[in-house]
């Protein structure tokens, strides 16, 4: 299966007056063909006009991932109860779990991810709640299947996350190119374009477009020039109960 979600057919939103907007490639409760599958509820590619502020407020019971993709983030949260900078190539992670609050101040012409898991809701709220950030330096570029690869989850990262079979990776092109990717018939992937143009099974993409894929072994990705593909990969069918099954 592929559907594609051109930036237009995911959810869009802006709020702050204008100052903060954001493209969903998932969002729960919006339109059926952006809704959560496998064990991701949400995902938002967002943006900062203008330095823009959200309170302290709570979460509870699931894995949420913030990737910085340029500018920076301080974020402070009741377990840790300070105030931490993350910039561009930075990501976080918060184990909310039995419950924390937190608040985020965004800096003017920040772009980020924030991705949220169900690492198993049930068992999740039982656990003591964590934070963890990492850096870019962490995580140096390698060659992986020819690619230049950043692995941010998943086999050969040091981030330490609660979801299962989660693996999320950000993939560069330097130059006209071609690649077949092999992928796990029984796992589920976003695509998400955050550089370039490219054609994903054939099918034209461009910078915030989408593409999900599921129940297929390989796929073709080209682009004319440079370009940069980010992407989350999950279990097809969790083996537990998610809060939207």
């Amino acid at each position: 299966m592929i559907q594609i979600l051109k930036k237009a057919d995911q959810f869009n939103r802006t709020i702050f007056n204008g100052n903060f907007i954001a493209n969903k490639p998932v969002a729960s409760g919006a339109t059926d063909n952006v809704k959560p599958y496998s064990n991701i509820f949400y995902w938002s590619h967002a943006r900062a006009i203008d330095q823009s502020e959200f309170g302290l407020h709570p979460h509870e019971g699931f894995e949420i991932m913030t990737f910085i993709l340029e500018g920076s983030v301080a974020h402070y949260d009741t377990a840790t109860q300070v105030w931490t900078p993350l910039e561009a190539g930075d990501f976080q992670v918060i184990q909310s779990n039995s419950g924390l609050q937190h608040s985020e101040r965004i800096t003017k012409g920040t772009r980020n991810f924030q991705v949220w898991f169900d690492p198993d809701f049930y068992e999740a709220v039982k656990k003591a709640p964590a934070y963890t950030d990492y850096h870019s330096k962490d995580f140096k570029p390698i060659i992986e299947n020819g690619i230049k690869t950043i692995i941010y989850v998943g086999k050969g990262s040091i981030a330490n996350v609660l979801t299962p079979g989660l693996s999320i990776k950000r993939l560069f092109f330097d130059q006209k190119s071609k690649y077949n990717l092999q992928l796990n018939k029984n796992s589920s992937y976003t695509f998400y374009v955050l550089k370039g143009d490219a054609k994903i099974d054939g099918k034209a993409l461009t910078a915030d477009d989408a593409v999900r894929i599921s129940n297929l072994e390989n796929l073709e990705v080209e682009f004319e020039v440079d370009g940069e593909l980010f992407y989350i990969e999950t279990p097809s069918v969790p083996d537990y109960k998610t809060v939207w099954s």
